[in-house]
């Protein structure tokens, strides 16, 4: 057990660190790109795409670390009222169906990164960068959040096991 909360802890900072440079490139491509067309009338030229490369790391690792810190938005207005045994039933089925649902995105996204590994010219329109790699690194922003809701799930497991 040890093993997996050190893991998880370098991915976490793995992720900060990812995620907190992505958004560095973000702000500073948004705020060069409206101050070079207020200034000098013309914008840089691949702003929107190098934000939206950049979006890719920004979103698939925030996500990952939203759910590590179980800070998703969650309504419990009507579960808070039943008991404690068909509240962590309601939690099993919903960590079981966000499974699914990463597990279909890990999937459909490897699939697509493969295509685009394999088919000649899948390139970016203005920069011309490989698109297959911002696939994959879509992929792993989904297998980590498939790790963090397998953890939860287990635990609540665990929970539930010992009532």
């Amino acid at each position: 057990m040890v093993f997996w909360s050190k893991s998880g802890q370098l991915i976490t900072k793995l992720m900060i660190v990812v995620t907190s440079v992505a958004l560095l490139i973000t702000m500073v491509m948004v705020v060069l790109n409206v101050g070079g067309r207020g200034l000098f009338g013309s914008p840089i030229l691949a702003a929107v795409e190098i934000v939206g490369l950049a979006g890719v790391f920004l979103i698939s690792f925030a996500i990952g670390f939203t759910e590590k810190e179980r800070s998703h938005i969650v309504v419990r207005m009507l579960l808070s009222r039943l008991p404690k045994r068909i509240q962590s039933l309601f939690a099993i089925f919903t960590f079981f169906l966000s499974l699914c649902a990463v597990a279909l995105l890990v999937w459909g996204g490897f699939l697509e990164g493969w295509e685009l590994a394999t088919t000649p010219g899948a390139t970016t329109y203005v920069l011309h960068l490989e698109r297959a790699p911002f696939a994959f690194v879509w992929v792993a922003g989904c297998i980590v959040i498939g790790g963090f809701l397998l953890h939860h799930l287990l635990e609540v497991l665990v929970e539930v096991r010992k009532k």
